[in-house]
């Protein structure tokens, strides 16, 4: 089995808490295996890291600075981490593409011998643990929370004679409803949360976060993608709204986007090939007439971005659907999310979230997809 070697402020990079299991706001080394994890920390987070995290050894980086000093002549952190890799007798570590530089050509000057991983450092991650499942299925639980407040609030806007929304009477926008989401995600456990909420021809642009007036009659793309603060493990799910009534064209683009995400989700099982789910959403598109396509304007419509993608302590993580000819295999967490982007009409997307079981598949949030409200 491979060792390590991480700098990681684990709060935020998905590696380096995988490793350890331990929350830190600050830079932490990070080293061994996977099933073996080292830490080595400032001696003010020494105990925590004892109590909370799941390491064979911490060791405090004060003292090894010190034994750097009479080793190297130098009390860096890299004679430090160099010291302990001495002592623990590591021939090499494997370091992830994105290691510090500067950490790097000071390893390599104390004789640390390293190499690079350019792929992915812990490829177990693809494969979800049932607690691993757990967290997901929290995450979705927090965002479906974010829906839910979304639903309240366009269910008690009233159209305006301009037809834009208005709710306890000022106009209603996209940043009041993303500000909205946030409050309702936080107050049930998601604390990192960037919300998408895309009103009309915004929503063309399928990662447009909305901005200004959300308007009757248009549709509007809500992504909800909320990290749970226990686990941290994230959710992600997607649905289209329209607030009064939908026109000819709007239902049928509509319809054509749940059609094909029947269709993703009828290719999900173990064995079964990651691209079948793809080709099979991106079929019912194209055969309903809005193929993927760069228009001669330069815009790109149809369904220009990914159909799905694998979800765990980042919101997009392998495996990806675009991984052809990968079987799919019990512990994938994949989210399912065909959509059409047509700049004349908007931007439409139901998005879903899944996990590969012995069995089939299962939803890991509670699907609904009622769209219009009145």
């Amino acid at each position: 089995m491979k060792h390590v070697l991480l700098e990681s402020i684990t709060e935020t990079e998905a590696d380096g808490y995988y490793f350890g299991q331990f929350k830190s706001m600050d830079p932490i080394t990070l080293m061994g295996t996977l099933d073996e994890p080292i830490c080595l920390i400032h001696r003010m987070e020494l105990e925590r890291a004892r109590n909370e995290g799941r390491f064979k050894e911490v060791y405090e980086l004060v003292e090894y600075q010190d034994k750097a000093e009479q080793r190297f002549g130098s009390r860096g952190k890299p004679a430090a981490i160099a010291v302990l890799i001495e002592e623990l007798g590591y021939s090499t570590l494997t370091l992830p593409h994105h290691y510090p530089v500067a950490y790097y050509e000071e390893l390599a000057k104390f004789g640390v011998k390293v190499e690079i991983e350019h792929g992915d450092l812990f490829p177990e991650r693809w494969l979800k643990s049932a607690k691993e499942i757990e967290g997901c299925c929290e995450g979705a639980r927090i965002s479906e929370a974010g829906f839910a407040r979304v639903r309240e609030i366009l269910s008690a806007s009233e159209i305006e004679s301009d037809n834009t929304l208005s709710y306890n009477g000022e106009v209603l926008t996209c940043e009041t409803l993303r500000r909205e989401i946030r409050v309702a995600t936080s107050a049930v456990g998601g604390g990192t949360n960037s919300p998408i909420a895309a009103s009309g021809l915004q929503a063309a642009d399928c990662h447009c976060i909305g901005f200004g007036p959300v308007k009757a009659h248009e549709m509007i793309v809500v992504d909800i993608f909320p990290r749970d603060d226990d686990s941290f493990y994230f959710g992600d799910l997607s649905r289209t709204f329209i607030k009064g009534q939908p026109s000819e064209k709007q239902q049928h683009i509509y319809d054509t986007v749940y059609a094909s995400h029947l269709a993703a989700l009828a290719e999900l099982g173990p064995g079964k090939k990651l691209g079948a789910v793809d080709q099979a959403s991106r079929k019912v598109l194209d055969d309903a007439g809005y193929p993927t396509r760069q228009r001669e304007d330069g815009k790109w419509e149809g369904c220009y971005c990914g159909i799905g993608h694998g979800l765990g302590l980042e919101v997009h993580e392998p495996p990806s659907l675009r991984d052809h000819d990968r079987p799919m295999e019990p512990g994938h967490v994949l989210t399912i999310e065909p959509g059409l982007y047509l700049p004349e009409h908007g931007g439409c997307r139901i998005e879903d979230t899944v996990v590969i079981t012995e069995e089939g598949w299962e939803f890991i949030n509670t699907p609904t997809y009622d769209w219009v409200i009145a």
